[in-house]
């Protein structure tokens, strides 16, 4: 059975909510999504689109830096 951290990281969020989670603006974010620089989708039917908790993360671990300017 799964446990609750692996249920956790197989969650949906929504991508409106997703855009506001990382304070992007709906626009940026849909551009950021058709560049393929932003995490994976996940369609969950033809309308509704988010991005799993697990790609969220992979996505923003992508994008760390060690750049301190």
């Amino acid at each position: 059975m799964a446990s609750d951290y692996q249920r956790d990281l197989d969650r949906v969020t929504p991508l409106a909510d997703w855009f506001r989670r990382v304070g992007l603006p709906s626009r940026s974010g849909r551009r950021l999504i058709a560049s393929g620089e932003g995490p994976v989708i996940t369609e969950l039917s033809e309308r509704r689109k988010g991005v799993r908790e697990r790609d969220h993360l992979e996505w923003l671990d992508a994008r760390r830096s060690n750049d301190t300017a």
